[in-house]
C-alpha cells in the first residue's frame, strides 16, 4: 500500500510488486474455494469478480518481487541446440536408473521431451522411456497396485510418504505438504500392495469436506505425468506396452475429471492440460464436457480481460483501469491474483488454455476454439512482451521451464501450425534459450526436446492424426494374434474366438469409456463367452491376457 502511496505522489498511479492480498480478503479466499468445489459456473465467477474488488488495482500484481536481466532475442542456430541435446539432455536421460518413486515434474517430464525429440528425429531409446513410463505405472492409485481403490481418487499419481531423512524422501515443498496431509488425513495416504513399489505409503488425495481441505496439489504432477503416458501410448511399439500405458491414461483422465477446480488456478489448468490432450485424442465428450466446465469455472475468469474495450477490467465495480494496474498487467490476458500473476504461474494457464485451444480446433469444434483464441491470444503476448521488453526472469528453475513451454507450445501449435506471425513470442523463446539455463540437465529437458522440434521445421500433427486411439493398438495386437469377439454390437453375450489358439485360464477386464473397470473374470478354451447383460449401454475395451500380458484388447458397444 505504501509503494502504490509513494509512487501516487509522484504521479505514478499503478501498483508495483510484491502485492499482497493474493486472493483478496481471508472471506474472499474461503468463498472461491467453496464455490469452485460445491458452486455453479456463475457462483465461482462471482467469487472471483468479489475478489477482484477486493484486490483493486493490485489486480495482477505478484506476490514476489520479479528480477530480470537483459535479453537476448537473437535466434540460435539449429546445430547449437543439437549440440546441447546429444552432449547434455539425452545422455542424462539415457543414463537414468529407477531407484526411488519420483513426481512427474521431474522424469516424467523429461521423457516428454525425449518424445518430442524423438518425433524430430534426435532420440530412439523407447526401452528408457518405457521405464520411466512404468515408474508412474507404479505409482498411480489403480487396481493394479492396491485392491478395491475408491472411485473418487481412482487414477492420481500418488506421491510417496516416507520420513525427511529417508533417501526416496521427495523434499521441498511437496515433501513437507505430504507429511502435513499425511499426519492430518492418514485415511488418504495408504500402503500399495503389488507393483515394483508394494510397500510403500502414498498420499492420494488432498481435498476432504469433513476438513474443508481443498488443496489441489497432486493435479500439478498428475498432468505432466498423464500427457506423458499419451506420448508413450502413441510412441512405444511393443502392444501391450501401448495398451498398458492407455489403462493407465484413461484412469488418469478420470481422475481429471472427478478431482474438483481449486482456487489456485495453475493446479486445475493441469486438469484442463490433460484433459484437453484426451478429447483432442479421443473426440469424447465427456472429456470435452468436463474441459469446459473447468474452463468456465475457473480458468477464463481469472484472466483479467476487457471484452468491450473500454479500457477497463471486466468484472469489477466500481471499473479498474488497466492503466491502474501494475506493468505486466496493463494490458488484458494476465491471470488475477497474487500467486498466479507470476510468470511461470501465468505460464501455466496459458499453455493449458492453448491445449484446449488446440483441442477444440482439431476436433472441429470451430465456434468454442475461436471464443478462446482471443485469450490465448493475450496470454503469450503478456507472457512474451514481459521477456522482451523488461528482460530474462530468474534465477528460478521451474520458472524457466514453464515460460518456455508455454511460448514454445504456442509457436508450435498455433503460429507455425496456423501459418501466422507472433515474433514476440519467437524473440521471447530465443532470449530464454540463450539465456544458458538450457545448457545443463534440470527438467527444462521437456523445453529441449520442443526446440528441436520447431527449428527443425517439424509440422505439428493433431494427436488424433498421429494414432487412432480405439484401434491404434488393436490392429497391432490382432496382427499379433488371431482373436476375435462377436456379436458387436452386442446386447446380452460377447462370444470370443481364439481362432485354434488354445488358450489355458486367462485373466479378462472390461472397461468403460472413463478407464473404470467394470467386470472381470477368466475365459479358458478355444471359444468362449461373457455375459455383458448387467452392463449398462455403451462402448467398452475388452482387454486378455496371458501370463500377465496383454493379448488382445478390443472395442464393442453393449446395446
Amino acid at each position: 500500500m505504501y509503494k502504490i502511496l509513494f509512487l501516487a505522489l509522484f504521479g505514478l498511479s499503478y501498483s508495483i510488486p510484491p502485492c499482497a492480498n493474493d486472493y483478496g480478503s481471508a472471506s474472499d479466499e474461503i468463498n472461491i474455494s467453496a464455490q469452485m468445489r460445491y458452486g455453479t459456473i456463475a457462483e465461482a465467477v462471482n467469487a472471483i469478480n468479489q475478489a477482484k474488488n477486493t484486490r483493486g488495482t493490485s489486480l495482477g500484481c505478484p506476490q514476489e518481487v520479479v528480477t530480470y536481466a537483459a535479453p537476448n532475442i537473437s535466434e540460435p542456430l539449429l546445430s547449437a541446440i543439437e549440440n546441447v541435446w546429444s552432449s547434455v539432455h539425452a545422455p542424462a536421460i539415457e543414463s537414468y536408473s529407477v531407484s526411488c518413486p519420483r513426481i512427474g515434474r521431474y522424469e516424467s517430464n523429461a521423457a516428454l521431451g525425449a518424445y518430442y525429440a524423438m518425433q524430430a528425429g534426435y532420440f530412439t531409446n523407447t526401452t528408457k522411456l518405457a521405464e520411466i513410463a512404468d515408474m508412474m505405472y507404479d505409482q498411480q492409485y489403480a487396481s493394479w497396485n492396491i485392491e478395491n481403490p475408491t472411485q473418487r481418487n481412482e487414477g492420481v499419481y500418488g506421491y510417496l510418504n516416507v520420513a525427511s531423512n529417508d533417501n526416496c524422501y521427495i523434499g521441498g515443498v511437496v515433501g513437507a505438504s505430504v507429511t502435513s496431509l499425511c499426519d492430518a488425513l492418514p485415511q488418504y495416504c495408504l500402503t500399495y500392495t503389488s507393483g515394483q513399489f508394494a510397500g510403500l505409503n502414498f498420499a492420494i488425495s488432498g481435498q476432504d469436506d469433513n476438513t474443508n481441505t481443498f488443496d489441489g496439489g497432486l493435479a500439478y504432477d498428475h498432468g505432466w505425468v498423464g500427457v506423458q503416458m499419451i506420448e508413450s501410448a502413441i510412441m512405444q511399439t511393443d502392444p501391450s506396452l501401448k495398451q498398458k500405458y492407455k489403462n493407465s491414461l484413461l484412469l488418469a483422465g478420470q481422475y481429471a475429471i472427478s478431482e474438483y477446480a481449486v482456487k489456485n488456478h495453475n493446479y486445475t489448468a493441469k486438469l484442463i492440460w490433460l484433459l484437453a490432450e484426451l478429447y483432442a485424442w479421443t473426440g469424447d465428450a465427456v472429456y470435452k464436457d468436463e474441459l469446459n466446465l473447468k474452463l468456465d469455472k475457473n480458468l477464463l475468469p481469472g484472466i483479467l480481460w476487457d471484452g468491450d474495450n473500454n479500457g477497463m477490467v471486466d468484472g469489477t465495480s466500481p471499473a479498474i483501469p488497466f492503466s491502474s494496474l501494475t506493468v505486466t498487467a496493463q494490458t488484458p490476458g494476465r491471470m488475477w491474483d497474487g500467486h498466479n500473476s507470476l510468470p511461470w504461474y501465468h505460464a501455466m494457464n496459458a499453455w493449458a488454455l492453448t491445449e484446449a485451444y488446440g483441442a477444440f480446433r482439431d476436433q472441429g469444434d470451430d465456434i468454442r476454439a475461436n471464443e478462446l483464441k482471443p485469450y490465448v491470444i493475450a496470454m503469450l503476448d503478456n507472457l512474451a512482451n514481459e521477456i522482451t521488453t523488461q528482460g530474462i526472469i530468474g534465477p528460478d528453475a521451474l520458472g524457466v521451464r514453464d515460460i518456455t513451454y508455454a511460448l514454445l507450445i504456442g509457436i508450435w501449435k498455433v503460429s507455425k501450425y496456423e501459418n501466422e506471425s507472433h515474433v514476440n513470442w519467437e524473440q521471447a523463446v530465443w532470449a530464454m534459450w540463450n539465456s544458458g539455463y538450457f545448457n545443463a540437465y534440470s527438467t527444462h529437458s521437456v523445453c529441449v526436446g520442443l526446440f528441436l522440434l520447431i527449428k527443425s521445421h517439424k509440422i505439428y500433427k493433431p494427436l488424433a492424426m498421429r494414432d487412432d486411439f480405439v484401434l491404434g493398438v488393436d490392429r497391432a495386437i490382432s496382427k499379433k494374434t488371431p482373436i476375435d469377439i462377436y456379436p458387436n454390437p452386442s446386447d446380452n453375450v460377447l462370444k470370443i474366438d481364439f481362432a485354434n489358439r488354445i488358450m489355458q485360464e486367462s485373466k479378462f477386464i472390461i472397461t468403460n469409456s472413463k478407464g473404470k473397470q467394470v467386470m472381470k473374470g477368466f475365459i479358458g478354451a478355444e471359444s468362449s463367452q461373457i455375459d455383458i447383460r448387467t452392463l449398462p449401454n455403451g462402448a467398452y475395451i475388452l482387454t486378455t491376457f496371458e501370463h500377465e500380458k496383454v493379448i488382445s484388447s478390443f472395442r464393442f458397444i453393449k446395446e
